[in-house]
């Protein structure tokens, strides 16, 4: 297993590991940000994963949602969410997740997203992707759903970094109305590796930010999947990674992503 593979499941498996220790408490240490709720969990996994990185791959440039950009190679770029599902994870919600992911000249290499109270690991190496129980060390490759037809499509949607709740319920529901079932998890990590899995056909959410989508964009992809704008046009992994905030639609590659009205 190549290095850097072997250093972010070992990375994410740490962090995930003290996450899952945390979940259900109640002294989380609430604090309330621009884009939401934070936690001192949110914190505490970011240390986790930044001081990892540094010891092992010092000349490496880093992004988390935690600590903002470290500009070091631009030529490698890790990408994390330290506490994907923030909320969930406060509530006893089992829908959380770490997000890593390696991106090496704009294109991601290596990503990882670990599920802690689900037992998943959802891993995404170059071209490959698989599942592995956690509890059973079991992997099973990934492959999105065959579903080929929108009003029998099942979705998954979130309103990413829009602060107006009836914008975003309106940009959901231009799918939705198309659509046979829509839901929301709370994680987007967890709702891309599981249109990766195939347990959704679609994802939807306007300006979600890249730390949020790095690992499951890659993972989708890898699955067989396709990634679209709010146009309709397919977005490549460099146009995603050079952007802060991205509309983005993730399908299984079979369904036709609408237009959406923004």
């Amino acid at each position: 297993m190549p290095q850097e593979l072997t250093f972010a499941l070992q990375t994410a498996e740490k962090a995930a590991s003290v996450l899952l220790r945390s979940f259900q408490r109640t002294d989380t240490g609430v604090r309330n940000t621009g884009k939401g709720v934070k936690t001192k969990n949110d914190k505490i996994a970011d240390k986790i994963i930044i001081s990892a990185i540094r010891k092992a791959f010092p000349s490496h440039s880093i992004l988390t949602e935690e600590s903002g950009r470290i500009q070091k190679d631009k030529s490698a770029l890790w990408i994390i969410d330290p506490l994907d599902g923030t909320r969930n994870h406060q509530n006893a919600n089992p829908f959380f997740a770490v997000s890593i992911s390696l991106w090496k000249y704009g294109v991601p290499e290596v990503s990882i997203i670990a599920a802690p109270v689900l037992g998943e690991l959802y891993v995404a190496h170059k071209n490959s992707a698989f599942v592995k129980n956690t509890k059973t060390g079991k992997k099973t490759k990934a492959r999105v759903s065959s579903v080929s037809k929108i009003k029998k499509s099942y979705i998954l949607a979130c309103g990413g970094g829009l602060k107006n709740p009836k914008k975003a319920a309106d940009i959901v529901y231009q799918f939705q109305s198309r659509a046979h079932d829509a839901r929301g998890l709370g994680s987007a990590a967890i709702e891309l590796a599981w249109v990766g899995t195939g347990r959704a056909d679609a994802y939807i959410t306007p300006k979600i930010s890249i730390w949020d989508i790095a690992a499951g964009v890659h993972f989708v992809k890898n699955a067989g999947g396709a990634l679209y704008d709010f146009k309709n046009n397919l977005l490549e992994f460099q146009q995603t990674g050079s952007k802060n905030e991205i509309n983005l639609i993730a399908t299984n590659g079979k369904i036709t992503a609408p237009k959406i009205i923004f």
